[in-house]
């Protein structure tokens, strides 16, 4: 059964996994059908993924996943520049013999997942190594803003990408854990800057045209009677 915090998790996996390109329109009542709930939890949802601007909710018009500005963008991934630099260094200091085995594991998924053609599965364990990363650093307050920042930027790259789904290139994740493993703080930070640099260096002047998606396929879901 369905609940805010599992239609939450089941949204935020889709923005991320780039499944609901910026502008998909979210109806209120296609989400309670898919989901089979009320249209006040659809509400509650939307609002809450809105204060985290990962929706636009407009008075009269209802809610589309948010397409950010060209500033926006920017502004993004300085943000993951800065709080990266620090994650990757705190990593290098406290990574233990399991942590960076586990690493070595997203890293070989995310290399199968982009053998198999699998883009939302490559995308999303994309993200999830950086999140590792920041979690082995310790720092919870940055590890959680960090989050939200993959998500944003996940947006930004659906966007702005010129060539859609985007992922992270496997040879800069290789080469970070590398640093990892040699525990070397020095050169970890100026890895993920450069890392960084380039995905953004990927992106395009202007937005691209965002393909239309079905709502139940993807989020993988089958239309249910709402409440």
């Amino acid at each position: 059964m369905w609940n805010d915090q599992s239609i939450y998790d089941c949204l935020i996996r889709a923005l991320g996994e780039q499944q609901l390109p910026p502008g998909t329109r979210l109806p209120e009542h296609q989400l309670a059908g898919l989901f089979g709930v009320s249209r006040e939890t659809v509400r509650r949802v939307l609002l809450r993924l809105g204060e985290k601007k990962y929706v636009e909710l407009r008075r009269n018009a209802g809610a589309r996943v948010y397409a950010p500005e060209s500033a926006d963008v920017a502004d993004i991934f300085h943000a993951r520049r800065t709080v990266e630099a620090e994650t990757a260094r705190l990593a290098c200091t406290r990574a233990a013999a399991g942590d960076l085995a586990a690493l070595r594991e997203t890293l070989a998924q995310e290399h199968a997942a982009l053998a198999a053609g699998d883009a939302p599965r490559a995308i999303r364990l994309s993200g999830e190594f950086h999140l590792s990363v920041a979690r082995i650093g310790g720092n919870t307050l940055l590890t959680a803003f960090l989050a939200e920042l993959i998500v944003q930027s996940s947006l930004a790259l659906a966007l702005y990408g010129r060539s859609a789904p985007d992922t992270c290139r496997e040879q800069d994740h290789a080469g970070l854990l590398r640093a990892l493993e040699r525990g070397d703080e020095e050169g970890v930070v100026p890895l993920m800057d450069a890392h960084l640099r380039g995905i953004e260096a990927r992106l395009g002047p202007r937005p691209a045209r965002q393909r239309k998606v079905d709502l139940g396929t993807a989020l993988g879901l089958s239309l249910l009677a709402a409440d």
